[in-house]
This record gives C-alpha cells, structure tokens and sequence, in this order.
C-alpha cells in the first residue's frame, strides 16, 4: 500500500524529506471534507509515514506497524484505511477490465452489512422479506449508461465495494415494507437515481463555485452515506 501521486508531496527527492507539502488546494477537496476527523488524522499521519520509506516511493508500513505508529487498534486502522481509497493505492484493487466481482468477501468494516443476502426480521406474524444479491456490475453499468459524462469507474476495490453494498442494503430493505422484491426492482430503482443525479446542475460540472471550477460528482462520492442521503432528498437540485 502506498500514497497515491507520492512524488507531488515530495520536497526532497535525494534523500528521505524531514517534511512533506500539504496543498491549499486541500481545502476544496470534497472527499477530504467528507472525512470523519479520526480518518483524516491518520491520512495526515500516513502522509508522513510514507517520507520514511527508503525507496522514495511513497509505501506504507504493513497493518500492524501502522497499528503501532497510529497508536490504534488494528481494526480501527482498517477502518480509516478503507475509507481512504481516494488517497491511496492498495495491492488487493480489482480493475475493471478484469471483470466485475459480485459478493466479494466482507472487510472488516463491512461487518455490520452481514450477508449480502439478508432476511429482514418481520413483525411476528408477517412473511419474511428476502433482501436480493447486491448486482455490482449492474449499478456501474447503469452509472456509465445514465452518467455518461461523469468520471468511469476504472477501479473497483473493497471500499467501493462496501459503499455500494450498504446503500444497496438501504435501498432493497426500503422497497421491500411494501411488496416483495428482487434484484430487476432494485435496479429500477438505481436506474431513476441515476437519472435523477443527472438532473442537478452542480452534481454533473455544469455549476461554477466561487473559484470558477465546477464540480463533478463520480460514483464513490456519491455512494457515501452523507451525500446519498443529500441527493436523495433533492438538496444538489436548486437553482
């Protein structure tokens, strides 16, 4: 594992650097704003982490060590790990272009998901609600169909993949207290979101902010709890 794009961190490239840059431009960045604040503790802190390595490379220590370094728990640095994608490069990526994978194993943060498939727990006396396979490949293909202008997904490694799974989970579980389900029904629903992400003016890159860039939303921001919620209640479709 190892920062992305280490050598733009970089202030001395002929020996190991006392220090690395951070940018200004850290302050605009979305998915750093998105972050709780242990997790952007530890990004800083694997920045500096990565000054160490001899080879100039921008690796991390294995889990333990940084277990140590961080002075937390491994479990809670898998978490941060995992929610770091945007900034990192892990070894156990799956490309696109190597195939799709649907239920891949749970991470340890992905426990609380439990089993793809999931037998919502009825009031006593109704049917049981079976919640259908989370169809990965599916939803990406209908993000690339509906959102053709948006960024493709040219990654998709097990911190997507969670993202995608939970709020599937949320979505299968919500269609099911009226009717019973299968996967072609929580598809349409993806389907209508993505059409519905399509619609906002600042989610595709047709708003300027105040600096006069645009912002344009890819599939893993979107997928994270916070700004699913937000663009399910309409709050990026103003004017």
């Amino acid at each position: 594992m190892k920062i992305k794009n280490w050598s733009k961190f970089q202030h001395f490239k002929d020996r190991r650097p006392p220090w690395v840059k951070l940018y200004r431009d850290l302050l605009d960045d979305m998915e750093w704003h998105d972050l709780d604040p242990l997790s952007s503790k530890v990004l800083v802190t694997l920045w500096l982490l990565a000054s160490e390595d001899d080879e100039q490379q921008g690796k991390l220590p294995n889990i333990k060590t940084l277990s140590w370094r961080l002075r937390l728990p491994q479990e809670q640095v898998l978490n941060c790990i995992n929610k770091l994608s945007h900034w990192l490069e892990q070894d156990d990526i799956n490309l696109i272009s190597s195939g799709y994978q649907d239920d891949l194993p749970e991470t340890e943060t992905e426990r609380e998901t439990k089993k793809e498939t999931e037998i919502i727990s009825p009031p006593t006396g109704e049917p049981e609600s079976k919640i259908p396979d989370c169809k990965h490949s599916e939803v990406i293909s209908l993000y690339h169909q509906h959102l053709p202008t948006l960024r493709k997904v040219e990654v998709w490694n097990a911190a997507r993949q969670g993202y995608l799974r939970q709020r599937w989970r949320e979505v299968a579980e919500e269609l099911s207290k009226s009717t019973e389900i299968d996967s072609s029904d929580v598809l349409g629903w993806w389907g209508d979101f993505f059409q519905h992400v399509g619609k906002s003016k600042f989610l595709t890159g047709r708003v300027n902010s105040k600096d006069g860039r645009a912002f344009t939303a890819d599939l893993e921001w979107i997928l994270k709890p916070s700004n699913f919620a937000k663009i399910v209640e309409g709050k990026y479709h103003g004017t």
